[in-house]
């Protein structure tokens, strides 16, 4: 059931890779980069959006746009090399990756950049309260060891799917091309984190 869950999301994470980019214009994929600014601004002011911002940059400046050509490896040179035919080609790999689908592509990987960013900007709020569910999810697990309690396996199935589950809509949730607000983002992975300790829990060893 994990494996399906995981398999599952990563498909819609390629479907959306795929079709975003052919049925959204970039132009609108930035405005919702502009928008998701704005939010990260009301919710944490300027300076924490400035910074979130900058490490988006960072973390771009890193890649490689895909509306880029890539760089000429091979000169086609010779005696029986059509002059023409190599400008024609060169003309041809330049509008292919000018087109408006690579340029979408380019768009929607700086909007899934600033989500990450964005998530980043309040990991060690998720690092305390990840800390918090591993601890109390022990705890709990160490008290019915001792109280002789039987753990739950359909418990620990459900929570760890659930938790994967929750993980894997944050996923696909980077890509999606409107405006998502960041509380919703965060309050999944707390949830997550949640569903998690409960999978501790009760999380039962087959002997």
């Amino acid at each position: 059931m994990i494996r399906f869950v995981w398999i599952a999301a990563l498909a819609c994470v390629l479907c959306l890779v795929l079709y975003i980019p052919s049925a959204v214009p970039p132009e609108r994929l930035m405005q919702t980069v502009r928008a998701e600014h704005d939010l990260n601004t009301s919710l944490w002011g300027t300076a924490a959006a400035d910074r979130i911002l900058e490490r988006m940059l960072t973390l771009q400046a890193s890649g490689l746009n895909v509306s880029t050509p890539p760089p000429e490896t091979v000169q086609l040179a010779g005696p029986g090399i059509n002059p023409a035919m190599t400008s024609e080609f060169g003309q041809m790999s330049t509008r292919l990756f000018a087109s408006p689908y690579f340029k979408s592509v380019d768009a929607l990987f700086t909007l899934a950049t600033l989500r990450a960013a964005t998530l980043i900007h309040v990991l060690p709020l998720l690092l305390v309260f990840l800390l918090v569910c591993a601890i109390d999810g022990f705890a709990v697990r160490s008290v019915r060891a001792r109280e002789f309690a039987a753990h739950s396996a359909e418990v620990y199935t459900m929570s760890a799917a659930s938790a994967i589950a929750l993980l894997s809509l944050v996923l696909v949730a980077m890509f999606l091309p409107f405006t998502i607000n960041p509380l919703y983002t965060i309050a999944a992975l707390l949830l997550m984190l949640f569903v998690l300790s409960r999978a501790i829990a009760n999380y039962h060893v087959i002997r």
